[in-house]
């Protein structure tokens, strides 16, 4: 019977922290956290990896809901085992932090089963250095057609600033792009997706792993309907 043991993936340069029976909590010297989850009943999804259009709107409205933005969703395969891949950013948990948040997610959810693979890390000391050099490098092409246009607002203060700064909606900007990775490789958003694809391209499994049968909808509608 597959567990959490069952199922492995690239894990240099980690150091394991936390461990439960369906928990894994690893840190590498990069401040990339990585997490992995077990859960002994299929995910409860309306929808399954042939629906990547469904799965990308469910997870970008949750993400929406959450104060997040989603920056990338897509279907991978390594091996016989499909995963979903998501890229979030959020605001940073700190109190008082302008820096961002980043989450890389893979899902792995089988017909009696399911993973989750979180790598995690957020800003801290200066922020902002990315968007600035990329809004310099893009000009004019940094601003697109659809974005919303600001209105004139009053500031009291600095302060007042940053909180207007905090509340404002995150949304997709030209420095999130994987293009600009390799021009700040030790930025967290760099670090994260730079992991998500390494993980994702070496997992793989014992042989009660290889036994579990791919999620679909039916299959899950049936099992939580007993």
């Amino acid at each position: 019977m597959a567990d959490i043991g069952s199922l492995t993936f690239d894990l240099t340069d980690c150091t394991l922290g936390e461990q439960s029976e369906n928990h894994r909590f690893w840190m590498n010297t990069a401040r990339v956290a990585h997490l992995l989850r077990f859960n002994a009943k299929p995910v409860g999804w309306a929808f399954d990896l042939r629906m990547p259009d469904a799965a990308a709107a469910f997870y970008r409205q949750q993400c929406i809901d959450n104060g997040g933005v989603m920056l990338s969703m897509e279907v991978l395969k390594t091996g016989s085992i499909q995963m979903l891949s998501g890229l979030f950013k959020y605001r940073s948990p700190t109190p008082g932090s302008l820096g961002m948040y980043y989450v890389g997610i893979l899902w792995l959810p089988f017909g009696d089963c399911n993973y989750q693979i979180n790598i995690e890390a957020g800003e801290s000391g200066t922020t902002g250095t990315r968007e600035a050099a990329v809004m310099i490098i893009e000009g004019d092409k940094w601003f697109s057609a659809d974005a919303p246009v600001a209105e004139p607002v009053m500031l009291k203060d600095g302060e007042d600033l940053f909180e207007k700064m905090r509340a404002a909606p995150l949304r997709v900007i030209p420095s999130d792009k994987a293009d600009y990775d390799s021009t700040f490789p030790a930025h967290p958003l760099s670090l994260v997706r730079a992991r998500l694809a390494e993980v994702a391209a070496t997992v793989g499994g014992d042989a009660s792993l290889a036994s579990l049968k791919p999620f679909s909808v039916r299959r899950a509608w049936q099992f939580w309907k007993k």
